[in-house]
């Protein structure tokens, strides 16, 4: 979802690693957003429904799925083989 994070210099900007397949919970996570009246606001508003959606497809683009949310992966660990 964009975020303060979107504002940040170019220099420091967000450059994702890992890409998560959220298709089928993207609706879900719109209907859930809606319930943080601060959060979610009609266009301009960087946070509404439409920008959500797209950055969930842009995201999905770069991945190979319909929508994905990305992260920047730090650190992993395995626990088992």
């Amino acid at each position: 979802i964009l975020s303060e994070t979107d504002q940040a210099e170019r220099s420091h900007g967000f450059i994702p690693n890992v890409f998560v397949d959220v298709t089928d919970y993207l609706d879900k996570k719109i209907e859930i957003m809606k319930t943080y009246k601060s959060e979610i606001d009609a266009s301009p508003f960087p946070r509404n429904e439409d920008a959500i959606r797209g950055l969930a497809a842009y995201r999905g683009a770069t991945a190979h799925y319909k929508y994905s949310e990305a992260f920047y992966l730090v650190r992993s660990r395995v626990d088992s083989f």
